[in-house]
């Protein structure tokens, strides 16, 4: 029996090649498998993964547009700083953080963050205080997925998305159920055989079951890290 086979092939294990040909965006349907489940993993999970931070020296422009935000620090002195961990505040919080005479005003033990719109609608991130050359800010962050992933496979899935490799029988499941529901929408508006929608639905209960199992796995996961 075969093992490390792609998302294209254990898809076609679960749902038939056919899946190829009857859903048009295919790839955005596994891509939005993907994102999901990035989503519903715990952060801490993420982070274990995560390729090279984001480096802010000033207030620029760090665009968070299509990515998830995992971690923001910020280094405390010039030398031998240690990283603080930056806290996410609303924009009036923010403002109230850059207030020298605010109760709430950000030092550098305590550097808050904040997610800023005002940049024609892509987000931008800033901390403060302010970040320099020597107290640099960090920011940890997963890319959402996007173009041809279909070639990915376990061995590959830390090092091409930046997440756990044991998460690709999940990112298959979901991958099939969002197919699945896409053929059968195309099937009901084309008013299709009765018989095959049926059969398609139970696939779909079985399938998601499945899923849901499989996510069950890291929230299990993740409770136990948090208990300990």
């Amino acid at each position: 029996m075969a093992a490390g086979g792609t998302i294209a092939q254990r898809i076609t294990d679960l749902i038939g090649a056919i899946y190829s040909t009857e859903a048009d965006y295919e790839g955005d349907l596994i891509n939005a498998a993907i994102n999901e489940i990035a989503d519903m993993l715990p952060t801490a999970s993420l982070i274990r993964y995560s390729k090279t931070p984001g480096v802010l020296t000033s207030n620029s422009e760090w665009l968070t547009e299509d990515r998830k935000v995992l971690e923001v620090i910020r280094i405390d002195a010039d030398s031998n700083g240690i990283e603080r961990p930056c806290t996410e505040v609303s924009k009036t919080g923010f403002s109230a953080a850059g207030d020298s005479a605010s109760i709430y005003a950000a030092t550098p033990y305590s550097p808050v963050y904040y997610h800023d719109t005002e940049n024609a609608g892509a987000s931008t991130l800033k901390i403060l205080p302010e970040p320099t050359g020597s107290q640099k800010g960090k920011i940890w962050y997963f890319s959402y997925a996007s173009g041809d992933n279909s070639g990915i496979t376990q061995a590959t899935l830390n090092t091409s998305l930046y997440i756990p490799s044991n998460a690709i029988h999940a990112i298959v499941l979901k991958s099939c159920l969002n197919i699945l529901k896409a053929y059968v929408s195309n099937q009901v508006q084309d008013e299709e055989d009765i018989e095959l929608l049926q059969m398609l639905q139970g696939q779909i209960q079985i399938l998601e079951k499945d899923y849901q199992t499989e996510m069950q796995r890291f929230t299990t996961n993740s409770e136990e890290v948090k208990a300990e």
